[in-house]
């Protein structure tokens, strides 16, 4: 009676596995988030901190945001009150930050390397010594850190001890200092240079 009670048991087991292994039941489904989760971060930070750096090891830029919040599917992370330091020893770090932003990854970009686009009350600083500043105040800023190049087509601000130029948008190369301004048939390029600025 043992003897058939363990069998029964052993059929009964070797049925549920074979079922359970059967291609025809197809692949389990992974079960989706509520709709109501479909639209938050996959990885949420306070007070991030994301260092990038060199192939040699040194540190090519610090970015340091209030909040964080990054988003796997399209491979982008928002960014609230960032803060960016661009490093290329042996000049000065370009300074940026604005009141909001986004990191792209490089797939997004057609194969390059990662994107950071700044947006509200942008500004890009670097000091050189005492006497000199550059400061470059615009409303958007498309900056790839890679190339150190930086752009945008939305009115800019730029400010130096010789003076102040406007412009309807520039295209700047960081690592040189070469910025190219861009003006349209309603607006020129605009400088303003202060007596005290001649006079030196």
């Amino acid at each position: 009676m043992k003897q058939l009670a363990v069998g029964v048991l052993l059929a009964v087991g070797m049925l549920l596995l074979a079922f359970y292994l059967a291609p025809w039941r197809g692949a389990v489904q992974p079960r989706q988030p509520p709709p109501a989760l479909l639209e938050e971060p996959d990885l949420y930070l306070e007070k991030a901190v994301i260092d990038q750096y060199r192939e040699d090891g040194t540190l090519h830029y610090r970015l340091v945001a209030q909040r964080a919040l990054h988003f796997k599917a399209d491979q982008h992370t928002r960014l609230v009150q960032p803060e960016l330091s661009l490093y290329n020893p042996p000049e000065p770090p370009w300074r940026l930050h604005a009141e909001r932003g986004y990191l792209l990854r490089g797939e997004l970009e057609g194969g390059q390397p990662e994107t950071v686009v700044l947006r509200g009350d942008v500004v890009l600083h670097q000091t050189r010594g005492e006497a000199q500043s550059t400061t470059i105040r615009t409303a958007e800023l498309r900056l790839h850190p890679e190339r150190r190049q930086a752009q945008t087509d939305q009115d800019v601000i730029i400010e130096t001890q010789a003076g102040r130029t406007t412009a309807q948008g520039l295209e700047a190369d960081l690592e040189s200092g070469f910025i190219q301004l861009k003006s349209d048939a309603d607006g020129l390029v605009h400088t303003f240079i202060p007596p005290e600025a001649v006079r030196r």
